[in-house]
């Protein structure tokens, strides 16, 4: 898992089952397989450094050296795997949990017991148990398994209470002992996928070493497709292979008797295990007759073969039964006047309480019509008209659409208030449904921007982030006291990369990032100015730490709204000059922008110094972004000093994947975590003016249409995705996009629309 932290690097599986890949564009940079070493070698020291000093990397390509250390580690697995044979999960009171795999199955959430290691099967309970130890705030945690719902199936309400809110509420409930009801989720690293064989009443183990086809009509390739992600998909489960030589392996569906198939090596490999097993359960002969590709990879000869040997399986009971059956309890309700005489002409409630359903047939026919035209009179041409007009007209300055009706423009740096009653309202009118309202245990961290002269800057405003206590604009669970705010961001040297469709609104100004920030501000209605500087670096100019304290106080004198003052990745020297632009201001409580995992203590320490408040950016991962609040509280940053930056990507480029990491920060955040009920700020401006379609002119593609809108477009798509992740802070570059993105927001917060 640690090259994974890498890009261009793709990495999956654990010990001797590793697969990796290295993307086409990571090549052409360079990326070879010393970097490899070079990757784990940083990563230990830096994931480990209170137990690992020195760390040598040795990378064997001779194939009979591979074979030859293989055969070493193989047995080492092995011997780790057999401390915990004298071990049940009844003799504990404690499991551990793996979250590893959550950066790219978000949901997913690995239960570690005695007698069912981690799905990858690089990890048992002990090492779950040392891993804790090691790192009390790492992705290995206790969870206790408190009371035992079902000792057949391993339900227990502690297991169950830790699962609900590590899967972000998406699972309520997992099996420890069944593939039909509820079973684990599975991530993407097993070893092995199980998978129920409905022709043959059981089920078929499949490992990834294995290529071919199998008797579900799908190859391990395939199944890992359909089940890994942090799916629960009862009938499939991934697993360790040691799990399938555990006392627990199907221990809910009758145990190994319903064991089918599974490719001849794995069967060879697990051999003994599975003849001892096999015994303790009373079918001594049951290990030869399980099936292998030799014998069968169809569903259709496979059950022949079973009922020519006689296979236990075959006379179990129905396997489908064991599968969860919803039971559902819904409160009556009583029909709308509108269908009174409908429904009393159709069914008699109270002369038939044993009636399956309150409605029959043709009264849900003549519901579904009647909601049908009601939706149809409400959504109307003149609501569609003033969301065209309002994207293209209104934010983009283009013409009304002929035909449609047009909204009245507002001033250019206005924001309407919208009318109509509030989502909180229409919610609360509801009456028939009971609406869910998901509950905060713990607020988003609250933090204030800039100071008035009256708290010891000279800020004319001063704003605070944060305090929501509820998912951002769900207005009708919680509260969000303070707005997003919009930042617009100049420059101490402007990049030769800057896109022209924003030179050319700005101009000269661009030369005179102090009169750039007034025009941000009274022109384009910035709530905060970002000063970018990278012409700091050495590369890029090597300003000197006094010119950016000269141009960062020459800005505040030019407007009185907070700042944002914000570096570049040279650490030597973005520190040197942080560190001199705190000083200078210090009680201007100015956003320092950004610290990382590698580079935070004098950054940190400055804030903490000089009163300032402190960007902590991760690589889109939520256990670095929790790990780097760690840190700085441990330097006593308080939480209210603290802005998470959790990195993005515009709209196109992988923002889906941003909004998830966002998603989870924040619905963890206010569900208990306090290390991650942080404000967030994002940069869709930068990221915007990084690609190709900021860029790409309307004649060399045509169907992108005119750039100045695109680009404009583009700007504002990205933002409002970013604003509903649960972005506090935009840093915007577009005027025009700011406008929208300004307009939105008034929306969201009056009336939640």
């Amino acid at each position: 898992h640690m090259v994974n932290g890498a890009e261009g690097i793709w990495h999956m599986g654990q010990r001797d089952i590793v697969w990796t890949r290295v993307s086409k564009n990571g090549f052409a940079k360079g990326l070879r397989l010393k970097h490899y070493g070079e990757i784990i070698h940083a990563k230990f020291l830096a994931d480990y450094p209170a137990i690992v000093d020195k760390v040598k990397v040795t990378l064997v390509t001779d194939l009979a050296e591979v074979e030859k250390r293989l055969a070493v580690a193989r047995k080492v697995y092995d011997e780790r795997n057999r401390r915990l044979e004298a071990m049940t999960d009844e003799s504990v009171d404690t499991f551990y949990s793996c979250l590893l795999c959550q950066s790219f199955a978000p949901d997913h959430v690995c239960m570690i017991t005695p007698e069912r290691l981690g799905l990858c099967g690089a990890y048992n309970w002990l090492d779950g148990k040392a891993a804790f130890e090691i790192d009390p705030t790492g992705p290995n945690q206790p969870v206790k398994k408190g009371e035992i719902l079902d000792p057949v199936k391993g339900i227990w309400k502690g297991v169950n209470d830790y699962v609900f809110t590590n899967s972000h509420k998406k699972l309520d409930s997992f099996c420890a002992y069944s593939i039909m009801d509820r079973p684990m989720t599975s991530c993407g690293c097993f070893e092995a996928i199980c998978a129920y064989v409905p022709e043959c009443n059981g089920i078929m183990v499949v490992n990834r070493e294995f290529q071919g086809e199998t008797p579900v009509g799908m190859t391990f390739s395939s199944l890992a497709g359909s089940v890994g992600g942090g799916q629960q998909t009862p009938g499939f489960m991934g697993v360790g292979k040691v799990f399938l030589t555990s006392r627990k392996f199907l221990f809910a569906e009758g145990g190994f008797k319903r064991l089918v198939w599974m490719p001849r090596e794995l069967k060879e490999a697990l051999g003994a295990d599975l003849k001892l097993r096999c015994q303790e359960q009373g079918v001594p002969d049951l290990f030869d007759q399980i099936a292998d590709e030799s014998v069968a990879t169809g569903a259709a000869e496979l059950r022949a073969y079973l009922e020519k040997i006689g296979h236990p399986a075959l006379a179990l009971p129905n396997l489908a039964d064991f599968a969860e059956t919803e039971k559902t309890e819904v409160a009556p309700v009583a029909a709308p006047a509108v269908f009174a005489a409908s429904a009393s002409a159709a069914v008699a409630v109270a002369a038939a309480p044993a009636a399956p359903s309150q409605f029959t047939a043709e009264l849900l026919a003549e519901l579904k019509a009647s909601l049908l035209k009601e939706l149809k009179e409400s959504v109307t041409r003149e609501v569609v008209g003033e969301i065209i007009n309002t994207l293209s007209g209104k934010f983009l300055g283009g013409a009304p659409v002929p035909g449609v009706p047009a909204m009245t423009a507002a001033a250019p740096a206005a924001v309407k208030k919208p009318a109509g009653s509030t989502a909180k309202a229409r919610l609360a009118a509801v009456k028939n449904v009971k609406i869910r309202k998901e509950s905060c245990e713990v607020p988003v961290c609250s933090v204030k921007l800039g100071a008035t002269k009256a708290e010891g800057g000279t800020r004319g405003r001063s704003y605070t982030i944060g305090g929501a206590t509820c998912m951002p604009f769900h207005l009708w669970e919680g509260e969000m006291p303070n707005r997003p705010l919009v930042a617009m961001e100049v420059f101490d040297a402007v990049s030769e990369k800057y896109p022209a469709v924003l030179r050319a609104i700005y101009g000269d100004l661009l030369k005179d990032p102090a009169a750039m920030a007034k025009a941000c501000v009274e022109k384009f209605g910035a709530d905060l100015i970002s000063i970018r500087l990278e012409g700091t670096h050495p590369e890029k100019g090597n300003r000197s730490a006094e010119q950016s304290v000269e141009l960062v106080k020459s800005i505040l004198k030019a407007v009185d709204v907070p700042l944002i003052v914000t570096g570049h990745n040279h650490f030597d020297k973005n520190n040197e000059v942080m560190k001199a632009v705190a000083q200078a201001c210090a009680g201007e409580n100015l956003l320092l922008n950004w610290v990382e995992q590698d580079n935070y203590r004098t950054i940190g320490g400055a804030a903490l110094a000089y009163g300032h408040s402190v960007v902590a950016q991760s690589p889109i991962d939520v256990n670095i972004g929790k790990q780097l609040t760690i840190l700085l509280t441990n330097m006593d940053v308080k939480p209210g000093q603290i802005v998470m930056d959790p990195m993005t990507g515009a709209t196109g480029y992988g923002i889906e994947y941003t909004y998830s990491v966002m998603e989870r920060i924040r619905y963890t955040g206010i569900h208990g975590d306090k290390m991650l009920a942080a404000p967030m700020i994002v940069s869709p401006g930068q990221e915007c003016a990084k690609i190709k379609e900021f860029k790409a002119l309307e004649k060399d593609f045509p169907a992108w249409g005119d750039l100045a809108k695109r680009a404009a477009l583009w700007e504002l798509t990205t933002a409002v995705n970013l604003l509903y992740a649960g972005a506090d802070i935009l840093v915007m570059y577009h005027p025009d996009a700011v406008k929208g993105v300004k307009q939105t927001i008034t929306n969201l917060m009056d009336r939640n629309v």
